[in-house]
Parts: C-alpha cells; structure tokens; sequence
C-alpha cells in the first residue's frame, strides 16, 4: 500500500530552480506586456495627427485619455476580484481579446464619438491584463527573483510604446493614423488566440481552489519532472480552503497600514506618470519639433525606460523600495530641469525621455513590490485595488493636463507634473523605513 505524501506547495515554489516552464510562461508574459504597452501607447502617438486630421482642439484628446483612464479603472478591479474567483489564465487571456477587437475596431472609426467609446473598451482590456500577469508571475516565480521576474517582463510594457512609436513614425506619413491601430488589433487578436493554447494556469491558484486535481498534477509534474507524485499525494497551500476571503482580508494585520499606503503610492505615482506619457508628443511638438520628431522622442523615452527597467531588475529584489525612490528622484529632477534658461530642442527631448524613462521604471517598479504583500486567495484583488487607484490617478492626471497645457508653459509643466512625485518620493521612504516584508495572511499563513 502506498504511504500518503503531502507536498507543500508554497515552500516548493519558492525554492525551485528556475526550469523551462519559468522560462516559457516569463516569455508569454513579457509579450503579452509588449501589446499591452503598444496598444495603450498607439492613441498617445497618434493623437497629434488625429487631431489635424479631425480639426479638433487638444483639450478634446485630454477627454479620450480620461475615458481611457476609467476603463483602465474598471478592467484592474473587476478583472482583479475575477482572477481569485476565475484564475488568472482566463483573466489574461479574455484582457487581451477585449483590448485587441476594439483597438482594431479603432482603425475605422470615423468620429470622435466612436473614437472615445473604443478607447474605453480598449482599456478595459488593458486594465485588467497587467494586474493578472503581475500574480501570475508572483505566484509562479522562485522567492529570491519573484520581484525582478515582474520588472524584467515589465521591460516589455516599456518596449511596447517604444515600438509603436517607431511604428507610427513610419506608418502615419504613408498610411495615416488608422494604420497604427490596424497593426496592433491584428497583433493582439492573434495572441489571445496563442494564449489561449499554451498559458498554464497559476500553480498556487489551482492548489488553492483545486487541490487534489489532475489539472495541478500536470502542472507539477511539467514544472518539476522529477518530483514524485503518486495517486495518494496530498498538495497543501498553507491555506484555510473552507474560508472565502472578503474585501475586509485586505485590511487584516499589518495589511491595515500597508494597504491604504500602497494606494497612496500607486495614486501619486501614477498621477505623474499617466499625464507624462498621455502629453508627451503633443508638449515636444509645441516645442518647435516636427511631428515625427515628436513620436521619435516618445519611442525614446520609452526605451530608456526599458534599460532603466533591466538595470532595476538587478537590484530590486536587494533593495526594494529604494529602487523605486531612486527613480522617482531622477525623474522629479528631469522635470525641473526643463524649466532652465534657454533649452534647446535637443535638450528638451533628452529631458523629457530622461523623465519618461525613470517615471517608467518607477511605475512598474510598483508591481514587483505590492505582489508579496498579499496571500494567494486575495492576491489578484489586492494588485488589482492597488492598481486601480492609480488608475484613478490616471483619470484626472490626463484631463487636467489637458487643462494646463495650454494655459502653462514647458517649464510650468515640467512643475506641476513633479510636484505628485515628490509625494511617492516621501511614500517609498516611508515603505524602506517600515521594513515591510510579505505579512502573514487571514487564509494563509505565509503570503505566497
């Protein structure tokens, strides 16, 4: 008769070799990431030209980004409170496909009316992809590279705009700006598809909600081959699977403090950085450059932000909080600096792709920090509620932007877009001082 085995899953997990299941699933989500960034990026670089083409008046575009912004909202809390509830692979996946139809839909709109409600569609998806790539590689990554496993994917959320910006310099001259969006619909729509045949679902999720069934045993066994699992072996999360978790779970402990300040770090944060990246092209060409010029410089900023990102992966999982203080520092500089004496053209870009860089680590930086905070059963609503005030931030930051930016002037902007950073100057501070480590959870007695 076989002796009953029971295998821990969290511990397993979190000591485990980096193997080619870690490898395959660390590069879905890298490429995922990639469209997501394309795609939230492709209105940003085509909003100049949509602009001369329609004849309207910037302030209109800053009402698109505002809209945008809330579906953003939705898509990180509703697909955040599905993805305990549903899995994470389901959440992906459906993020992708209900960003990729609208954003091909996009390219044939021929009203601004249109035009806003598929931006809203459009982001919905968007919203709720990256909190549930955030779990899904929390989750699945060993402890000592879960924080630099986020960062290192996030590269491609920094990428994306990168590319589409390329994209649009190239494709806008020929095409027009509904070319922009033809190339990344079709792009997205085919992942989704490639998603849905070979993303694997969490292990802790499965272990959590299913803990005895085949599903989780393959997943074992393709992630750990030579770990012996007999008909009779138990699987333990460390978890109470009889008590459904609640929104109060989130404030419980330690995570009454925690919580509430990880909202404030991702509202200042993200205040700051949605405004930049949403006024970018449109603030460079005011500065006398030409409108391909203008998307050049965006793919720059964007860039730099992917190098800043893979020399903060390096360092994250030492020194946490500090990473994101060190960014959100040189930023604040960046934007300061733009208020100096007689800029030249050349210089204002390479302040502003300065400030989009380091703004761009800083933002994602967050992701790889607030993951560990929370245990399996409340991960994916805990990233996505912290995800969601800063996408709260991100509707006010682009419509008051919208505002400003015609009555300040580059210097002007470069303050006001500084002065919320400085608060997640303050905050990520406050989080080095506390020490914070994962804290022991209400349904499990470790966070995962």
């Amino acid at each position: 008769m076989e002796t009953r085995q029971t295998i821990h899953i969290a511990p397993l997990l979190d000591d485990m070799k980096i193997g080619r299941t870690h490898i395959g699933v660390f590069i879905l989500c890298f490429v995922i990431l990639f469209l997501d960034g394309m795609d939230f990026a492709a209105i940003l670089v085509t909003a100049p030209a949509i602009l001369r083409d329609w004849q309207l008046e910037p302030k209109v575009m800053g009402t698109i980004f505002g809209a945008g912004n809330l579906g953003l909202l939705i898509g990180a809390v509703v697909f955040g409170k599905l993805s305990d509830v549903y899995g994470r692979r389901i959440g992906i996946i459906a993020g992708v496909l209900i960003y990729s139809l609208p954003a091909l839909a996009t390219a044939f709109a021929d009203s601004y009316a249109h035009l806003l409600a598929l931006r809203f569609l459009t982001c919905i998806g968007l919203g709720g992809v990256l909190p549930n790539v955030v779990t899904l590689l929390t989750e699945g990554a060993p402890q000592r590279v879960r924080g630099s496993s986020v960062l290192l994917a996030s590269i491609g959320y920094a990428l994306g705009p990168a590319a589409v910006g390329a994209l649009a310099a190239v494709l806008i001259p020929r095409s027009g700006w509904s070319s922009v969006f033809l190339v990344v619909g079709i792009a997205g729509t085919l992942l989704g598809i490639l998603l849905y045949f070979v993303l694997p679902e969490s292990i802790r999720f499965l272990a959590l909600k299913t803990p005895q069934s085949e599903d989780l045993r393959r997943a074992l066994r393709r992630l750990a081959p030579d770990l012996a699992i007999g008909p009779q072996t138990q699987f333990i999360l460390d978890s109470d699977p009889g008590r459904k978790p609640v929104l109060a779970d989130l404030f419980h402990g330690r995570l009454a403090v925690i919580t509430p300040l990880l909202w404030a770090v991702f509202f200042a944060e993200t205040l700051t950085f949605m405004t930049l990246v949403s006024w970018v092209p449109i603030l460079i060409q005011r500065s006398g450059v030409s409108p391909a010029m203008a998307s050049l410089a965006f793919a720059y900023g964007a860039a730099g932000g992917g190098v800043a990102q893979l020399l903060f992966s390096r360092i994250i999982d030492s020194f946490g909080w500090l990473t994101t203080l060190t960014a959100a520092i040189v930023t604040i500089l960046a934007l300061f600096g733009l208020g100096m004496a007689e800029l030249t053209p050349a210089m204002i870009i390479g302040l502003i792709a300065a400030a989009m860089s380091f703004a761009t680590a800083a933002h994602n930086s967050l992701y790889s920090l607030v993951g560990p905070f929370y245990p399996t059963a409340i991960r994916g609503n805990g990233i996505g509620l912290a995800s969601g005030a800063g996408r709260i931030a991100a509707i006010i930051g682009p419509v008051v932007g919208g505002l400003l930016v015609s009555q300040l002037s580059l210097s002007g902007m470069g303050i006001a877009m500084a002065l919320p950073y400085i608060a997640t100057a303050v905050l990520c501070l406050i989080f080095y001082v506390l020490r914070t480590r994962p804290t022991p959870g209400v349904s499990e007695r470790a966070a995962a």
